[in-house]
């Protein structure tokens, strides 16, 4: 009876949140009451995190990903899993399906759309994706879609944020990368956090700085977002100091020559313990730190991972709920 007065409320925030049938490319494509909507969605199911509620139980997810994933393939499967859904994965398809054929994605996509009731797509190159998402007759989530966006991550992300201060709006959120360019999730999440009303700074190196069509972007959305360039790790942690999320989206070093200056540039953005620490020694604030994950060494100071401020490892059980609530909007119960 307690399930099923908990499916009772699913179906009216179902129809509240109003996404049931589309698909997420960009976290654009969810208005701000919508995001909420979510994230009391996925409050709700989190008792499921780590059990299972039959909501979906005819349902099919496919998992098509052109490039590796541990968390984004694994926390979709899981929470259809939860769901009482099933799943297809297609993890390596340039060996292992007809795209090894050089088959089109758009065909590929109108395909698998006859097979599940959701696709969830990671691709390398973001125009293609969207192209390809345009043909299926199933909604499509962008599961990574080249440098462009990431937005189920940043949900996830910010649904953390929101359970962890109950509140996005008014925040502090430093976004730090040596490469603002490629860091997908980057953008995804500054876009939610701006509109959100929470105070964005992105810092990185000017070489490398936020593309102009994502600042344009939130610049008409009116978003309280400040740029820092060209910091050294002593500037960098004097800023962080007076966050309340250090969030590192992660980025491709490069290989070869290149990879050397890259490094150094990296360590411009090391998140010192002793920074959090002396933070909340004097001051008794808790600035946490978040990471998309995988990390490379040298971001981070591993001494961050036993303590108070570390954040990446527990947005990771959100990331399950929040995703079952994001399918569960698209399917309805």
């Amino acid at each position: 009876m307690e399930i099923g007065n908990k499916i009772r409320t699913l179906e009216s925030l179902v129809e509240e949140i109003g996404f049931k049938g589309h698909s997420l490319l960009s976290i654009n494509d969810l208005t701000n009451d919508q995001i909420y909507g979510l994230f009391a969605m996925a409050k709700m199911l989190e008792p499921w995190n780590r059990s299972k509620v039959d909501l979906l139980p005819d349902k099919v997810l496919a998992a098509l990903f052109f490039q590796p994933s541990t968390r984004t393939r694994m926390s979709f499967e899981t929470a259809m899993h939860r769901l009482g859904g099933s799943v297809i994965t297609e993890a390596n398809p340039m060996v292992s399906s007809s795209a090894a054929k050089e088959e089109s994605l758009t065909d590929m996509m109108k395909v698998m759309s006859k097979y599940a009731n959701v696709i969830v797509l990671r691709h390398p190159n973001d125009e293609e994706a969207r192209e390809g998402a345009s043909y299926s007759e199933s909604p499509v989530i962008n599961g990574g879609f080249g440098n462009w966006e990431h937005p189920t991550q940043a949900l996830l992300d910010m649904y953390t944020l929101w359970r962890t201060h109950d509140r996005v709006e008014g925040l502090k959120v430093c976004i730090a990368s040596a490469d603002l360019i490629a860091a997908r999730t980057g953008h995804s999440m500054a876009y939610g956090l701006a509109r959100l009303g929470a105070n964005v700074t992105l810092a990185c190196p000017s070489v490398n700085r936020t593309p102009d069509y994502v600042l344009d972007k939130l610049e008409k959305v009116g978003g309280n977002v400040k740029e820092a360039l060209d910091l050294n790790q002593d500037s960098f942690n004097e800023l962080i100091s007076d966050m309340d999320l250090v969030y590192l989206p992660g980025c491709s070093a490069p290989k070869g020559a290149e990879a050397e200056a890259f490094k150094k540039l990296m360590d411009d953005y090391f998140v010192r313990f002793d920074t959090l620490d002396n933070t909340y020694n004097e001051t008794g604030k808790i600035v946490r730190v978040t990471h998309t994950l995988p990390r490379r060494p040298g971001e981070i100071d591993p001494k961050i991972d036993t303590s108070r401020y570390q954040q990446y490892f527990e947005a990771i059980a959100y990331s399950v709920s929040i995703r079952m609530a994001l399918v569960v909007s698209i399917l309805g119960v």
